[in-house]
């Protein structure tokens, strides 16, 4: 896609402005504040429907429809339109879009599909670059960068699949922690029914034999809850919430004797201690230990979390003396750790003998023991829980009352309701109490393992995953790379003829380091000056760019990119617009009028593709000047007979024009050290030096036997002498009217000759195919050729 026409009406501060690049290169210059920013804000809500630079950290408080229309117009009087040519469509097609309905492209039915993947590749920004841009690219972090980069090449989606990946993968780990602290406690439940202090199957498949033998059943040779009361009857035939004396006395023999606030603010104070012996910081002291084990794993000339620059004995020693520290915290941690698995155990098997306890209270209605038991448990179970998360803290506990008097209350009913249970029905009882540990044990052994399976697989695919896009991305990146260093030596020449960089993926992010004058790979803003920074966030942003357009857009904005990007280096990015990226439509703007000639003179924009903005009003939006319209206004100055200005309007126009003219044909000019100079200054050494490169053209085209080379050079010399000359005898007429001598009373009929002398004389110093002006190739600081941008003018200056 490439622009024709673009016309704003009402949008931020201008009111109304057309532009006609005609598909070509267009330049925009003129001081800050004079609206600029507005032109390139306007082919981006053309383009997406928002304004890219009204989003993102400071944006908070700024809308769209209330900040992006002129201050002084309604919302229906904003709209941004455009004439533009579209692969694959023979004709131009208009589109428009109004503030009314940002999210609606006005345009014909019929080219819908034809604009999706224009509006697809521009929402990615992909159109806009600006010096905040040029930061994201070449300063950011890694993250940052990756996702910058991830964005414009639509490859964001991977990172959001790492994130699904991840995600998932925690969630199952979360699964599998929950099942094995869930058979943990389903272990706990049956040591506690078989009165042990170890989890053995022996000693619990005696347990049920004893129980058997006792029942006049047969031996098991195998655990299991389907086999613990095969082929036995009930010593009992009453209600089910009969109440096992026995069983409700060793319950209550288990209950807890202290609420483990003792225990648990003795394992607080000594992680206290460990906490403020490792840092002062918040950092849990274990993940600090995982931590620089890893990244003593990982570490190579660069810290591998916030990627700053290290020489890699210098980072291995740093990390492994911080390690040597932490070995004496290794031993800490592994002390906590055993605290914790002793009071988590006795906490499950306390909460084991209280929920068989809470059983039999309810049996036997007794509601306040019931509630104090309940707040013990919850207590217990709080406890559990901050023992599992490892940070031992937690809220304080729950006031409840003593629970030897809980359980002697309890016992007390019991015993008056029931009778002496016979030793039949009590090896009933603890069968019936082991079956139902052991099918909560193996539900959870199954679900243990389910859970360990499905972590595995995750785990597998996440290492696949992150395997093969980091294949993928560096492949993707390496070619970006290549095209970046060969567009950077180019901007550079032989000052970094031997310049490299890497770009690989980082974890989720972007590693971008460069070659310093062979001195190693450092960050971009680690030894590169800031003009180099900024010409290194170009190049890297036009080879990204030339990667995604697709030939979709052809149309790039470069907002003010130039800020720190000394002259020499400027021209060769001229060089680099036009030689590189021919198939491009650069919009380009820009507050230094340096840049702007330099770009007019390395033919990147003619002079019908330039406009200047200047003046700007809050009512009226800016003023604007446009080169291309110099000889039209000058006519319209001499339609009012108004020959001052048109004369002041003619000599400014060719200070500047020959002031290029000089530049890039080497004039000699005699030296102002305030840098004004005026057309006298300009003029006659600009026509002596392409004189001077003619005769010698001749002369080497002589001697090389070129005779046709020859011949025409002759007729040039021929056409453009009868130009100087014509022109030098009207030039006094322009110093007399630019300075209002009274004496100089001219008509129009005396200015015209003038205006069309220097009409023809601009002519002699440009290409007539592509508007650029004549410029020399120097090879060892001599000049050998007089050339254009095209080629199409090339005089050899070199002899046989």
């Amino acid at each position: 896609m490439r622009i024709q026409e673009l016309e704003i009406c009402n949008f931020r501060g201008i009111k109304e402005l057309k532009l006609e690049p005609n598909g070509n290169n267009f330049l925009i210059s003129g001081p800050n504040g004079s609206g600029k920013s507005a032109i390139v804000d306007a082919v981006d809500f053309l383009l997406t429907g928002d304004v890219s630079r009204m989003k993102g950290p400071g944006t908070k408080d700024i809308k769209l429809k209330e900040h992006a229309p002129h201050v002084t117009s309604d919302l229906k009087d904003c709209w941004v339109k455009a004439v533009v040519e579209l692969s694959g469509i023979d004709e131009p097609v208009g589109i428009k879009r109004e503030m009314s309905k940002p999210r609606d492209l006005i345009c014909d039915d019929e080219y819908v599909d034809f604009l999706k993947p224009v509006q697809e590749l521009a929402s990615r920004g992909q159109h806009v670059l600006t010096r905040r841009e040029i930061l994201n690219f070449v300063t950011a972090d890694a993250n940052r960068r990756g996702k910058q980069i991830q964005n414009l090449l639509k490859i964001n989606e991977v990172d959001l699949t790492r994130q699904r990946l991840v995600k998932v993968r925690n969630q199952l780990r979360n699964e599998f922690k929950n099942a094995q602290g869930n058979l943990e406690t389903s272990k706990t439940h049956i040591n506690s029914t078989v009165d042990t202090d170890t989890f053995d199957e022996d000693v619990i498949l005696n347990f049920v034999n004893e129980n058997r033998k006792i029942l006049g059943g047969g031996l098991v040779k195998v655990l299991d809850s389907s086999t613990v009361k095969f082929d036995l009857q009930s010593p009992d035939i009453g209600s089910d919430e009969r109440i096992n004396l026995e069983l409700l006395e060793k319950d209550l023999e288990n209950l807890p004797d202290a609420d483990f606030k003792e225990e648990i603010g003795l394992l607080q104070s000594q992680f206290k201690e460990l906490y403020d012996k490792i840092q002062s910081d918040k950092t849990n002291p274990k993940d600090r230990l995982v931590l620089t084990q890893l990244g003593l794993k990982l570490a190579g000339d660069t810290c591998p979390l916030c990627d700053t620059s290290w020489d890699s004995d210098e980072l291995e020693m740093h990390l492994s003396i911080k390690l040597k520290k932490l070995q004496k915290v290794r031993e800490d941690i592994e002390r906590l750790e055993e605290l914790s698995t002793e009071i988590s155990y006795q906490v499950k098997n306390k909460l084991s003998s209280i929920s068989e306890v809470l059983k039999a209270s309810r049996v036997l209605g007794l509601d306040t023991e019931t509630y104090h038991l309940m707040v013990w448990e919850e207590n217990l179970l709080r406890i559990e829980k901050v023992l599992d998360s490892d940070n031992y803290q937690g809220e304080p506990l729950s006031p409840a009352m003593d629970l030897q008097e809980i359980g002697n209350r309890i016992f007390k009913v019991a015993d008056e309701r029931y009778e002496t249970t016979s030793p039949e029905q009590t090896a009933w009882d603890k069968l019936s109490r082991l079956e139902e540990n052991l099918k909560y044990y193996e539900e959870n052994l199954v679900k243990r393992e389910e859970t360990e399976n499905a972590l595995g697989n995750a785990e597998a695919l996440h290492d696949a995953f992150i395997k093969s896009r980091d294949q993928v991305l560096d492949e993707l990146y390496t070619s970006i790379k290549d095209r970046f260093v060969e567009l950077y030596r180019q901007l550079h020449g032989s000052d970094e003829e031997n310049f490299d960089a890497l770009l690989t993926s980082s974890g989720a992010g972007v590693d971008f380091k460069v070659n310093f004058h062979g001195q190693g790979n450092h960050p971009p803003h680690a030894l590169h000056s800031e003009g180099h920074q900024d010409s290194m966030g170009i190049c890297l942003y036009l080879a990204l760019a030339e990667r995604l357009t697709q030939g979709y857009i052809d149309l790039i904005v470069l907002d003010d990119v130039m800020m720190s990007v000394d002259a020499p280096h400027r021209r060769q990015i001229c060089h680099l617009l036009a030689d590189f990226f021919k198939g491009k439509q650069f919009f380009i703007t820009t507050h230094d009028q340096t840049w702007a000639r330099q770009l007019r003179l390395e033919g990147v924009v003619s002079s019908k593709g330039m406009v200047e903005l200047y003046d700007w009003q809050i009512d009226s939006g800016p003023r604007v000047n446009s080169q291309a319209d110099m000889w039209n206004a000058i006519d319209k100055d001499l339609t009012r007979n108004d020959i001052p200005a048109a004369a002041a309007k003619l000599r400014r126009g060719s200070e500047e024009f020959f002031r290029s003219v000089c530049n890039s044909l080497r004039a000699e000019v005699k030296f102002r050290d305030n840098g004004q100079y005026e057309l006298g200054d300009l003029l006659p050494p600009a026509l002596k030096t392409y004189k001077n490169y003619l005769k010698k053209a001749k002369k080497a085209a002589r001697s090389w036997d070129d005779n046709e080379e020859y011949d025409r050079l002759v007729a040039l010399e021929k056409s453009s002498g009868e130009i100087f000359s014509r022109t030098n005898s009207e030039n006094w007429a322009v110093n007399a009217n630019v300075h209002y001598n009274k004496w100089a009373d001219f008509t129009l009929s005396d200015f015209k000759p003038v205006v069309e002398s220097f009409t023809d004389l601009y002519s002699v110093f440009k290409c007539d195919k592509c508007e650029g002006l004549l410029h020399v190739n120097v090879n060892a600081n001599k000049v050998e050729a007089v050339r254009c941008n095209c080629n199409s003018f090339n005089w050899n200056l070199k002899g046989k």
